[in-house]
């Protein structure tokens, strides 16, 4: 079995997160990707190789334009406030009948987000972009006939939505994926989500639609 991995994964090291009404060192970490990378090689499962690059336009294809924007651009806004420390959203203006996205850094963080457990560091970005890469990759290859590849994505996506970040989640690699063999030709593409976590950024994407069955197996 092909494995896709890309090092741009160690980019993204939030300090924290909030939960439980605190401030906590986050539980996504680096080493999460790094165990599971090391498991691939000690079990001899097959080559590891890193990703190809596909560009915006596949992501675009399942986030919104200003949603994929202002993530982008969140990083370097922050760094005018001259602070050291994650971009951490602190206040989420509702989206009601009256939905204006806000003009703050702050308040478009919240507008863009469903908890406070997305932290937004230097390198996000940058590993966010490289995992729907790593996806992308693995669904090249089912395309040109392999029968299996393993997407060793990190920042994790399935929390993601469509304009949306939140559970450690920024862009939906599954998503993409699936989006991208139905631009390739296919009617219909199956997701079966096996995270103990509903995969509620996805089903929210593909849930008005017919070509993409979803299914969460969560606890």
């Amino acid at each position: 079995m092909l494995t896709i991995y890309s090092d741009d994964h160690h980019l993204h090291h939030g300090r924290c997160e909030l939960i439980d009404g605190q401030l906590k060192p986050c539980f996504e970490m680096p080493s999460r990707a790094d165990h599971v990378l090391q498991r691939v090689k000690n079990q001899n499962l097959g080559p590891v190789e890193a990703p190809k690059d596909f560009g915006l336009q596949p992501i675009a294809r399942i986030h919104s334009q200003d949603y994929l924007d202002f993530f982008k651009g969140a990083w370097a806004r922050w760094t005018e406030f001259n602070t050291d420390g994650d971009l951490l959203p602190y206040t989420w203006p509702a989206r009601t009948l009256r939905a204006i996205k806000p003009t703050s850094l702050h308040g478009q963080l919240g507008y863009y987000s469903f908890d406070g457990g997305a932290p937004i560091t230097a390198g996000t970005w940058q590993a966010a972009y490289s995992a729907a890469q790593v996806a992308l990759t693995a669904q090249a290859q089912i395309q040109r006939g392999a029968r299996s590849a393993f997407a060793l994505c990190r920042p994790p996506g399935h929390h993601a939505a469509s304009d949306l970040m939140g559970g450690y989640c920024y862009l939906n690699n599954a998503a993409i994926a699936a989006q991208a063999f139905l631009d390739q030709g296919h009617q219909k593409v199956a997701i079966l989500d096996v995270d103990y976590h509903h995969g509620n950024g996805t089903q929210s994407i593909f849930y008005e639609r017919s070509d993409v069955l979803f299914t969460s197996i969560h606890g």
